[in-house]
């Protein structure tokens, strides 16, 4: 296929822009509709009694394979984040993360899918179609969930070699239902890198929670192994903002 012109780039550029004020917008739509249904649920159970089991956040997770198509981790080494999220997010929040499956992409990924950049680089390739690797691969998992999912669509965790900067994880928040995060925070034999907070960090981004400015908060910005981990903590507040999201679903009232 021959390369893009100038004017190829440019109209390539105005229709991945486009696709991702479209999800953008469906994705802020979503999440009004989830917190008016859930304000009235939890209005509802008050007015009769009632109460609800714990909700659940559904999670798929994604190891790209390097340039030799050497996979960057082997599944087992996430069973310890995988187990502190579940763990941390249900005493925290009344949310439990559930396992759907981890998916090893064997097809070789681009440079820059194994080594994005970060937090408005990102946004700003997401927004431009630098991330369209990701996206055909997630179109391939079918617990990745769909477009058509209204309540309860899977977050998907990419891990990924290297993010740029001082980033080891990395959430678009409201825009996207993916998350990458970097191999080392899985590995036991890195660690300076290795850090089971991470993944349950962007879980949050990815349920709307902002940074919070306690080190003792799972939201706080930043996180240094081996010594200086992140708490996990999570307030009254994060919790009400988790639980009004898409990506919940709701417990059954009884």
């Amino acid at each position: 296929m021959p390369p893009l012109g100038p004017l190829g780039t440019v109209a390539t550029g105005v229709v991945s822009a486009g696709r991702y004020l479209a999800r953008t917008t469906g994705s802020i739509a979503a999440d009004v509709v989830s917190a008016a249904a859930r304000a009235g649920e939890e209005i509802s159970g008050r007015v009769a009694g009632t109460g609800a089991t714990i909700g659940t956040v559904r999670l798929t997770v994604l190891i790209l394979s390097d340039e030799r198509g050497v996979p960057l981790l082997h599944p087992a080494q996430l069973d310890p984040a995988l187990a502190r999220a579940d763990a941390v997010l249900a005493a925290g929040a009344g949310v439990r993360v559930r396992h759907l499956g981890t998916h090893v992409v064997t097809i070789p990924a681009p440079t820059e899918a194994l080594n994005p950049r970060a937090n408005k680089l990102l946004l700003l390739d997401e927004a431009l179609g630098r991330t369209d690797f990701y996206h055909r691969q997630l179109r391939t998992v079918a617990d990745s969930g769909r477009v058509t999912d209204v309540v309860g669509r899977p977050i998907t965790a990419i891990v990924v070699r290297d993010i740029a900067g001082r980033t080891t994880g990395c959430s678009l928040g409201i825009s996207a239902d993916w998350v990458v995060v970097q191999a080392g925070l899985f590995d036991e034999r890195t660690p300076h890198e290795y850090d089971e907070t991470v993944l349950a960090h962007e879980i949050g981004h990815a349920l709307n929670l902002p940074h919070h400015p306690s080190h003792d908060n799972l939201m706080y910005y930043s996180s240094s192994p081996p010594d200086h981990l992140r708490g996990t903590r999570l307030n009254a507040v994060q919790r009400a903002v988790m639980n009004a999201n898409r990506h919940v679903v709701p417990g059954v009232r009884r």
